[in-house]
């Protein structure tokens, strides 16, 4: 596979258009795969105290796999990661299902306004997140107002559900993007031609625009689990001690331990959880799709 995209790739610069790839791949190069090859040399190398010895070992791979304080920070990151992810899709598919086939006037101000809240400060808004569900923040303050509770809810702000609440926020317009763009690349005589065939707009739905919007749906779902999945701001900000990711205890030790080597070898293997995961989700959807157009071929070959 590495041989025939490099042989691709020598193809494209042989031709004069192909140099316009130069720029993109050097800094894909500069800035993705050399760090990336940098951080995985770490992650065999013996560190401590910001400093690195040039001594090859499975140490730090062994020191994160032995301990349990790691594992449950991964758990926890999967967990929520998917919890994220499985929500901000399932809000951004109607959203952008919405703008697609039934907002005309005022559709380009809605996406503009979509595309500048990616724009804008992720520590804005978990602050503002921070305040909301604080002691005596916006949410509290009305439900004591309501006469619901008598005294602020504690379990609110650093827990598990703040984290899951500002990361669906942070997170949706990535989410909204994908699916957008699956949608309006989808030929609306598609649906024309089912709706004629005698099709409900529900079975439509089920049986053209689902299946053909499933690409934006999966990028929609990985982008949000990887970057959620990964996210060590929002855990420090408005997390608590069990809802700790193992984005935090990679950031303390390149930062706070300077253990550069276990550091890495802690990203890789959430590198590698990560990749199995989203192997596992696209392997059950196409499952899924291709199960139930067969069904679907046979039930029509029966009639």
């Amino acid at each position: 596979m590495g041989s025939l995209n490099i042989n691709w790739l020598s193809r494209k610069l042989k031709r004069p258009e192909g140099w316009l790839l130069t720029p993109s791949i050097l800094i894909l190069i500069g800035f993705f795969v050399l760090p990336t090859l940098v951080f995985l040399v770490y992650s065999f190398l013996r560190s401590s105290a910001y400093h690195v010895e040039w001594i090859l070992t499975l140490d730090n791979y062994i020191r994160a796999l032995g301990s349990s304080i790691y594992w449950k920070a991964l758990f926890n990151s999967i967990q929520i990661g998917f919890i994220v992810a499985t929500i901000t899709t399932f809000l951004s598919y109607p959203f952008a299902y919405f703008l697609t086939y039934h907002m005309t006037k005022g559709r380009n101000l809605v996406l503009f306004l979509v595309v500048i809240s990616v724009l804008g400060s992720y520590l804005v808004r978990v602050y503002a997140w921070r305040t909301i569900l604080g002691r005596e923040g916006v949410l509290n303050s009305m439900l004591i107002g309501l006469g619901l509770i008598n005294e602020p809810l504690l379990a609110l702000l650093f827990s598990r559900l703040a984290v899951g609440i500002t990361l669906v926020n942070v997170f949706l317009p990535f989410a909204i993007l994908p699916i957008l763009s699956s949608l309006q690349s989808i030929p609306y005589e598609l649906v024309e031609a089912a709706r004629d065939l005698g099709y409900s707009p529900s079975r439509a739905f089920l049986k053209v625009t689902l299946p053909l919007s499933l690409t934006g749906i999966l990028a929609s779902f990985i982008y949000t689990f990887i970057l959620s999945s990964a996210d060590y701001i929002t855990p420090q900000l408005v997390g608590s001690t069990t809802s700790s990711m193992i984005g935090v205890s990679i950031s303390s030790q390149f930062v706070k331990i300077g253990n550069m080597g276990l550091g890495s070898a802690i990203s890789f293997i959430l590198l590698a959880t990560l990749l199995l995961v989203i192997f596992l989700v696209q392997r059950g959807a196409n499952r899924l799709v291709l199960g139930g157009s067969s069904k679907q071929t046979r039930i029509e070959g029966e009639k």
